[in-house]
């Protein structure tokens, strides 16, 4: 099954590449595709938002799967779209890049829809889709949206595998949370309940088997939906043990993963990566001038990352280890900021390399650290 994710403009490119970094650290008979970003058509329709227990519901909608039962409004007046323009805009970018029916569409867009649902598929086809990718702060307070955003990806997917028509989905709907993934979870704050369950019913399940659904598609996204589950609950957790991931070093480049957080990658460049492993090979730190004197373990790991040629190799590390230039300071801060984005502010203290008493070091306990039998380190 080929999935093609396409984002409006405003969904920062940030975001949905860590979004489609997650979907494809799991591995099977489902391919993600990238795009470029598209602009969204005008729309006249605009919402308003009453109070705050109204922002946080979804309507019922005499769409896919109700019949509607009240309309409610809000306070604060937000353009927003119909779910048929944003299923057009789909059916705009099959008809573009000529995507036969059997391929999924899915648009991740900031914009508001006309139900404030979470996301929606389209009754008609069953292959286009919509995930709302703004306001998730509301409902995970510190939390990463690309997780909620990617458990939306993977859930309308499951569906999709599990239930041969929207009506199929429709009588599967528990209009009451019980952490199955059919919550319709009209308080939209209830979905955190599934997330952290990662769960599908045993009635829900029993569709899978009249149907005789997929079920390497299905081990495939409930891998994704269980690594979502794992990083919640482990942040939810380290709050209050105060317990830091594992980071594992694998395969010949030393990709970085944070192994309790849902195998979650942390994408350090190649410069970025090698300030790190030196810094993490000496848990005594180093100051900003002493740097220069490990010169040489930091060109053979640049050397190693970068393969770039000899010339350009010496450019790079003697401008990280001129202390005079702001080169090493630009690339900390970068490391800060992706472990920032990565596990949280507070968190991202014990995985960056902070200042402590004139030194540079990495506080994580080192017997955290591990490297799978393809990270070879370079001698240095």
């Amino acid at each position: 099954m080929k999935v093609h994710l396409i984002r409006s403009e405003g969904f920062e490119m940030e975001d949905y590449n860590h979004v489609f970094n997650i979907l494809n650290q799991y591995s099977g008979g489902i391919t993600f595709i990238p795009s470029e970003p598209i602009v969204l058509p005008d729309t006249d329709l605009e919402i308003t938002f009453e109070d705050e227990d109204d922002f946080g519901r979804q309507k019922l909608y005499d769409g896919p799967f109700f019949d509607r039962i009240e309309d409610r409004s809000f306070p604060c007046t937000e353009k927003a779209y119909t779910w048929e323009e944003l299923f057009s805009v789909c059916n705009h970018y099959r008809s573009d890049k000529n995507i036969p029916d059997d391929e999924q569409v899915f648009l991740l867009t900031e914009k508001y829809n006309e139900e404030k649902w979470f996301g929606s598929v389209d009754k008609r086809t069953l292959n286009n889709f919509f995930v709302h990718t703004s306001d998730w702060q509301h409902y995970f307070e510190g939390f990463d949206i690309r997780f909620p955003i990617t458990y939306c990806i993977a859930g309308w997917l499951m569906r999709k595998v599990i239930f041969a028509s929207a009506d199929e989905m429709k009588n599967a709907l528990h209009m009451e949370s019980i952490g199955c993934l059919m919550d319709f979870c009209q308080e939209k704050k209830e979905i955190a309940l599934k997330m952290r369950t990662a769960d599908i019913c045993d009635d829900c399940l029993s569709y899978s088997e009249k149907n005789d659904s997929n079920r390497a598609y299905m081990n495939q996204l409930i891998q994704i939906m269980d690594g979502v589950r794992s990083n919640l609950m482990f942040r939810d957790r380290s709050k209050y043990l105060r317990k830091n991931s594992r980071l594992e070093f694998r395969y010949a480049m030393h990709k970085m993963y944070l192994t309790d957080l849902g195998d979650l990658q942390v994408n350090l460049n190649p410069k970025e990566r090698s300030v790190y492993l030196v810094y993490l090979n000496h848990p005594e730190g180093i100051s900003r001038a002493d740097l220069i004197d490990f010169r040489s373990e930091l060109r053979q790991y640049y050397a190693f990352f970068s393969n770039k040629e000899n010339n350009k190799v010496d450019e790079a590390v003697d401008l990280l280890t001129d202390a005079l230039e702001q080169n090493f300071m630009q690339v900390l801060s970068r490391i800060r900021r992706k472990f920032t984005d990565t596990v949280g502010e507070e968190q991202s203290k014990t995985y960056s390399i902070e200042s402590y008493d004139g030194k540079y070091k990495i506080l994580l306990d080192r017997e955290l650290v591990s490297y799978d039998a393809n990270a070879k380190l370079p001698t240095h």
